[in-house]
């Protein structure tokens, strides 16, 4: 199947939860108010962190599946053994996040008034950690072998849930908490979803456990789950700083055109996404460099226009979507951050090629490289200039990253 027709598939998945998420979020942030709203971001972002603890299993059963595509028995293989190890994983995720939450809350910064309640919403949360990495493997499976049309059905409904369910629980309570309640449901009904979807593989493999094949999943694997651990880190610690100096009162100017502009990120991974399988296909030199060609163009194509248009529109987009208290520094924000999206967008597609080579260890460690000065960058900038800061830094950090990856993409 056509790089151009996967990549069509996985931007629907995206594109129709984003037209339901940008309402439900606007609406969210007028029910709960800013820090409340800031703090309900904070909450989503911890099922981001639990890929931390899925060992980078499930990029790993991507590569796999896709490599071992015509062969059934290891197919199951790799699918039951990638299963039990995520759902150990998850519940020693579980049982940290649960015993650590009272101290994460206390470094946010929250307001006394919100404590209880922030505490709550994160425990709530930690319960479907299991359920999520677990999800993430079966849709690792549909992925490697190109399954994108299934991908994708389950990506609309489960997402579109996800982002509708916290609004419409706090229609009937405007709290934290209540918020927390859609969110898990929303996780609860994706996992069901993608096991009635996978129902034929996981039945056939059931719950066997082959080492030979995980010490292949961990071989490739083991460097991802260094990038997962940095990536999390690169991505969310920008609202964690800003809670932690600023007070959660502020998350929210930050993070609601953070979130948007995380939205607009899934149009480049879409690509990316249809591009790896392909990659660790393809061995023919001329055919990938035509692939990564291809792609670039793409991404450039649908990349710039919004970045333009986002960016002249800045104040009126934030007023109309998040309402009259997000015109200023949040639309400033908005407009640095799409700079920084551009990047990152380009960025995928030298990301998912080191991948597909099987050349984990180089990302990996490029992002470790790159962690200590984002940091200490994200600190300074964030300290001297505040929210605007923070956004600066992080599009100075995608710049980077683009830059780095181009130069080892090429050596390989």
């Amino acid at each position: 199947m056509s790089l151009i027709r996967n990549s069509i598939y996985n931007l629907a998945g995206f594109a129709i939860p984003t037209i339901v998420a940008i309402p439900a979020l606007g609406l969210l942030a007028r029910l709960l108010g800013p820090e409340a709203f800031g703090l309900f971001t904070l909450v989503f972002a911890l099922i981001g962190y639990a890929s931390i603890f899925d060992a980078g299993i499930s990029r790993a059963v991507i590569r796999e599946i896709s490599l071992y595509r015509e062969d059934k028995k290891e197919k199951y293989n790799i699918i039951s053994t990638a299963s039990l190890v995520v759902i150990i994983l998850g519940l020693l995720a579980l049982i940290i996040m649960a015993l650590s939450t009272p101290e994460i809350v206390q470094l946010l910064n929250v307001s006394p008034g919100l404590r209880e309640v922030t505490i709550k919403s994160f425990l709530i949360v930690s319960f479907i950690i299991p359920l999520y990495l677990l999800n993430q493997v079966w849709l690792g499976y549909l992925e490697g072998l190109e399954k994108f049309a299934n991908i994708n059905i389950q990506r609309v409904i489960s997402s579109t849930c996800l982002a509708l369910l916290p609004a419409l629980f706090c229609l009937i309570k405007p709290t934290l908490l209540y918020a927390a309640y859609g969110l898990v449901v929303g996780r609860i009904f994706s996992f069901l979803l993608t096991a009635m979807i996978c129902k034929s593989v996981i039945y056939s493999a059931k719950f066997s456990f082959d080492i030979n094949t995980l010490k292949r999943l961990i071989s490739f694997g083991g460097w991802i789950t260094v990038s997962n651990i940095i990536s999390p880190i690169m991505a969310y610690f920008d609202r964690f700083i800003i809670s932690h100096l600023m007070g959660a009162s502020k998350i929210a100017f930050y993070t609601a055109p953070a979130e948007g502009v995380s939205r607009l990120i899934n149009i480049p991974y879409a690509l990316a996404r249809a591009l790896f399988p392909k990659l660790s296909y393809c061995n023919d030199k001329k055919q990938r460099r035509t692939l990564l060609l291809r792609s670039y163009i793409i991404i450039s194509v649908i990349c710039l226009p919004i970045v333009l248009i986002g960016g002249f529109f800045a104040s009126m987009i934030m007023g109309i979507w998040m309402g009259a208290e997000y015109t200023n520094v949040a639309a400033k924000v908005l407009q640095i951050l799409l700079i920084g999206f551009y990047f990152n967008a380009l960025a995928q597609i030298p990301y998912v090629s080191l991948q597909a080579l099987g050349k984990a260890k180089t990302t990996a460690v490029l992002h470790f490289i790159e962690l200590l000065p984002y940091l200490a960058l994200l600190f300074l900038l964030t300290t001297k200039f505040g929210i605007i800061g923070t956004a600066i830094a992080w599009t100075a950090r995608t710049f980077c990253d683009l830059i780095l990856l181009i130069i080892l993409s090429g050596r390989k």
